[in-house]
């Protein structure tokens, strides 16, 4: 019987030639590119309200972790079920001692790790784009890892969910599009209804980046951030499960 871990090193192996990280990078550089773009459009307006720093973070992490971040997640995890299917290696787990629950938890790690990474590379762009930009006073680097690393967990719920959607979808371009739809539906949200935003589940990375609200969590922030999590997470996790089992042994 194959480990998660097999499995997880097996994940990198088969997605090696996927570009899957660079994918991911090139998301968040754009994101990070377009957020300093209107930071110095507006930095004198940002000036009276926030020191430098917090304003490009803000700036800089809200249209990558509301748009760019899901968007580009929804393209390689897409990418990866969409060579599943072609090269019917789903079908081959039926005479493999491999369980359905393990490989769907295999996937969603090797995807939480690239995210992992990413936020870790996002963090220090945004670092050197503040020192390129001549930024006064110092960096509180304790406080914008802290919300890298709060950024992250919010992604692994999101892609537990992009996983159950292309797997329903069996198609790259449905599963896109429906991402998509679901990105801009939390985006509308947010700016419509900012605590009814706070539930949703594709807003937990801008959430968790704190780049729309520039302070730090509360006890009551913190515990529904981390419940939106979970919830999405095992929402995710379950019914991409039950999708597999169907297609196996429908």
């Amino acid at each position: 019987m194959y480990s998660i871990v097999d499995l997880v090193y097996t994940e990198h192996l088969k997605s090696k030639r996927s570009m899957g990280m660079v994918i991911l990078v090139v998301g968040t550089f754009l994101g990070l590119l377009v957020g300093t773009f209107l930071y110095i459009v507006n930095k004198q307006v940002f000036i009276q309200d926030h020191t430098q720093w917090l304003a490009l973070w803000g700036e800089s992490n809200l249209f990558g972790a509301q748009i760019f971040v899901p968007m580009f997640l929804s393209i390689i995890i897409a990418s990866n079920i969409k060579s599943e299917l072609d090269n019917n290696n789903l079908i081959r787990i039926i005479v493999s001692p491999i369980k359905v629950t393990y490989l769907v938890m295999s996937k969603w790690l090797y995807i939480v790790a690239l995210s992992l990474v990413n936020q870790v590379i996002g963090f220090l762009i945004f670092v050197i784009l503040g020192y390129l930009l001549h930024l006064p006073g110092s960096v509180s680097i304790g406080k914008f890892l802290s919300w890298s690393i709060l950024g992250w967990i919010g992604s692994s719920g999101v892609i537990a969910i992009q996983l159950w959607i292309a797997l329903k979808a069996k198609n790259f371009t449905a599963s896109l599009l429906v991402n998509f739809g679901i990105i801009i539906f939390g985006l509308i949200i947010s700016i419509v209804n900012n605590t009814l935003g706070r539930f949703f589940p594709y807003n937990q990375i801008m959430i968790g980046l704190h780049a729309r609200e520039l302070t730090s969590f509360d006890q009551g922030q913190m515990t529904v951030f981390l419940l939106v999590v979970f919830f999405s997470v095992i929402l995710g996790l379950a019914c991409a499960t039950r999708t597999v089992k169907k297609m196996l042994f429908k």
